[in-house]
């Protein structure tokens, strides 16, 4: 397993670690051995490695390192985290030590299953984190310059902040949609900028995308119905699935195969009429990050996605290798349009860092 990157320069880019204050690596790793696949064992190798690295970048700066924290993980919920804790093979009590964080404490997790939720809960004790779930040392990512990410994200959450509206046209095989999301009142999200240099900061690794939610509609708001409307196209398992929007709820999803019906019992489920609601519209400015089948790694490519449901689950990014060509503006008060994307790359004026 080799680097191919300069992960000292990531950690100062984006943790930026200073003297006095003590860093904690945390690994998934079951004690069942029925239960560890290569996953695991890479997971852990790798922490090993970003390890080793903190150490010796310790010993430059002058901050501490905390031997690495192993948990068998049962539930990663938050609110309901579950969990037993190790250090070199001897229980620790995991709890203790995440209610001891604090502003001086530096935390990167390495999982399986994502803990952000997790950590996100406790950051009012105002430690900070990068969350690194189901990743692979290799991930491309990782090799951006995480000097540069947060300068991309500002340009990109400045000019979310200021939109009235998203309005997105796709092409595929002849067929054209689009789709505008409603950006009135709207601002990011989170602050997934690459950097997390201050107490109760935090990204994800790799890290790299500004997120918005659209304009729900809400009872008794002056802004009204949501404007969010339209159609936008994904592949999913190589078919073409079209969801249908109106007033910020998928109300529709047509296509043929067994991935659209899927899709059409879980998301337009009576039962769960949450899922159906539009939650989030994320643009990627990690520009060495590419698509690889993780939720970590696709949704910091520098392209579109956008999610529904509580969970913000996402369909499908649209990027520049990607089959479905897509151009996306950004519309003002006023009416004047700005082009973000055209044929799945970010349009030029959007700045030479991109």
């Amino acid at each position: 397993m080799k680097l191919e990157y300069d992960l000292k320069k990531l950690y100062m880019d984006a943790l930026a670690p200073q003297p006095g204050e003590k860093v904690f690596f945390i690994n998934d790793f079951p004690k069942d051995e029925t239960k560890i696949n290569e996953g695991y064992r890479h997971r852990a190798e790798m922490t090993l490695i970003w390890y080793k690295e903190m150490v010796d970048l310790a010993k430059e700066i002058d901050f501490d390192v905390s031997p690495v924290i192993t948990i068998d993980l049962r539930n990663p919920a938050a609110g309901k985290f579950d969990a037993d804790g190790y250090i070199d093979g001897n229980p620790v009590d995991i709890t203790k030590i995440m209610d001891s964080w604090g502003e001086k404490d530096i935390i990167i997790a390495i999982t399986g299953p994502s803990i952000t939720g997790e950590l996100v809960r406790r950051l009012p004790q105002n430690f900070r984190f990068a969350s690194a779930p189901n990743v692979t040392i290799d991930f491309e990512g990782f090799k951006a310059d995480y000097s540069k990410i947060p300068l991309r994200f500002e340009i990109l959450t400045s000019k979310m902040g200021k939109a009235k509206a998203v309005e997105m046209t796709f092409r595929y095989e002849g067929q054209t949609w689009k789709c505008t999301f409603d950006l009135r009142g709207q601002r990011y999200q989170f602050r997934e900028n690459g950097a997390a240099h201050r107490p109760g900061q935090f990204i994800n690794l790799p890290s790299g995308c500004a997120n918005i939610p659209p304009y729900t509609g809400v009872e008794g708001d002056r802004r009204g119905k949501s404007q969010t409307e339209g159609e936008i196209p994904a592949l999913i398992d190589d078919e073409l699935v079209v969801f249908k929007i109106k007033e910020n709820r998928i109300v529709e999803i047509t296509g043929e195969g067994e991935t659209v019906d899927n899709e059409r019992q879980h998301i337009l489920d009576p039962a769960h009429p949450e899922r159906a609601v539009v939650t989030k519209l994320g643009l990627g400015v990690n520009d060495e990050s590419r698509c690889n089948g993780t939720h970590v790694g696709d949704e910091k490519t520098m392209g579109m996605h956008w999610g529904y449901g509580p969970a913000k689950h996402f369909p499908d990014t649209i990027w520049a290798e990607h089959p479905i060509a897509m151009d996306m503006d950004f519309v003002y008060p006023d009416n004047t349009r700005e082009p973000i994307f055209r044929n799945n790359f970010y349009a030029r004026n959007l700045g030479e860092n991109f």
